[in-house]
């Protein structure tokens, strides 16, 4: 048995060797090659993502203004109400 397990661990390094052999060694100048567009994807993105912010706080700050708007809105048709409650509620002058 134990012939069996060390026969399965050697087969296993012959069929290792040439795989790992086979991947592409990664010299300095493909490496840098490499990080430097990292580098330029990462710069990409936080300039996407400066964007979007930029564009959120626009957003953020219309739904401000347009809440802000309608509160008035609101608070004019509430005084316009009142003001129609009371002329209705006024006794109405007998004419002729």
């Amino acid at each position: 048995m134990k012939h069996v397990l060390t026969g399965l661990v050697m087969c296993a390094l012959v069929f290792a060797a040439p795989a790992r052999a086979a991947q592409p060694s990664t010299s300095p100048a493909a490496q840098a090659n490499d990080q430097k567009q990292v580098d330029q994807a990462i710069e990409k993105q936080q300039a996407t993502l400066k964007q979007l912010q930029s564009e959120v706080a626009r957003e953020e700050t219309k739904s401000h203004d347009n809440d802000a708007k309608l509160k008035q809105q609101d608070q004019a048709i509430a005084e316009l109400q009142a003001q129609l409650k009371a002329a209705n509620a006024a006794p109405k002058a007998t004419g002729h």
